[in-house]
């Protein structure tokens, strides 16, 4: 539970952090971010004694699989810069609000419903992400910082869609680059 509360807090904080900053400083801020991560990532993972460390005191809020691979925190951070670079504020600040809120949701109900799995991922999990997703976009329609459109819906369901599906690349990069590439496509075909 609390690497959920971890996800949901630290990927809202940095995605929300673009609000009040200017886009590139920003983006300068969370490249930086980004680099600093993997140079620690690359440090611990080459150092076995550093990772002790590292697990000591990070373990609690990770995977057991992210004892020995990049951190979906690293991901997302590297995740943020690529999707402001490539779409822009108006499409990463929804997109990766949604990997923020939806990825936990979806944590969340999926482990509590029973039904059909499909790559050890519950279906139900997938609509608790889209249902999320679209929640806090809501929120961020009504304190003015965005607005809706079916490209915004389109994104949801494409999100949650890739978080489902068994993807070699962490879901925390693929996510917002792919959901962001469908609402770029939504929104050049006027949705």
């Amino acid at each position: 539970m609390g690497r959920r509360i971890f996800h949901l807090v630290a990927a809202s904080c940095t995605t929300l952090l673009s609000l009040a900053i200017p886009q590139h400083p920003y983006m300068f801020l969370i490249g930086s971010g980004a680099l600093l991560a993997l140079a620690v990532e690359a440090s611990r993972l080459r150092s076995p004694r550093l990772n002790a460390l590292y697990m000591a005191v990070f373990g609690p809020i990770l995977k057991q699989s992210e004892s020995a691979e990049i951190t979906g925190a690293t991901w997302f951070l590297i995740a943020a810069f690529f999707t402001f670079f490539f779409y822009g504020p108006e499409i990463a600040l929804p997109v990766l609000l949604f990997v923020a809120i939806g990825d936990p949701a979806a944590a969340l109900v999926g482990t509590r419903f029973p039904g059909p799995r499909f790559w050890g991922k519950s279906p139900s999990g997938g609509f608790a992400f889209v249902a999320a997703a679209l929640a806090v976009w809501a929120i961020i329609c009504a304190l003015g910082y965005g607005q809706w459109s079916l490209a915004v819906i389109v994104a949801a369901v494409v999100a949650a869609l890739v978080e489902l599906a068994p993807l070699p690349v962490d879901d925390n990069l693929t996510v917002p680059l792919l959901a962001g590439a469908a609402m770029t496509l939504a929104m050049s075909a006027g949705l």
